[in-house]
């Protein structure tokens, strides 16, 4: 099994990115058997450079979870891949 993992942040750079967006792909190594996406509010405001690379505002994320809330749902869906 094999985790496809694709994130969004809010920036372009830096030690201080948090994640917006998560999509996890669980692939067999012949089809995806498994996908998870979320939204994630990062608690701090996007860049308006990220908005416009990749569409997501500040107000789409307000009622989103926060990252902690879906990290052992991540991790229970990646483990072992």
């Amino acid at each position: 099994m094999y985790a496809i993992v694709e994130t969004e942040n809010t920036g372009l750079r830096g030690e201080d990115n948090k994640i917006t967006e998560i999509c996890i792909l669980i692939h067999d190594g012949q089809k995806v058997v498994r996908e998870f996406s979320s939204l994630v509010n990062p608690e701090v405001s996007i860049k308006y450079k990220v908005t416009r690379r990749n569409g997501i505002k500040d107000d789409m994320l307000l009622g989103a979870p926060k990252f902690y809330e879906i990290a052992k749902e991540v991790v229970a869906l990646t483990t072992d891949c």
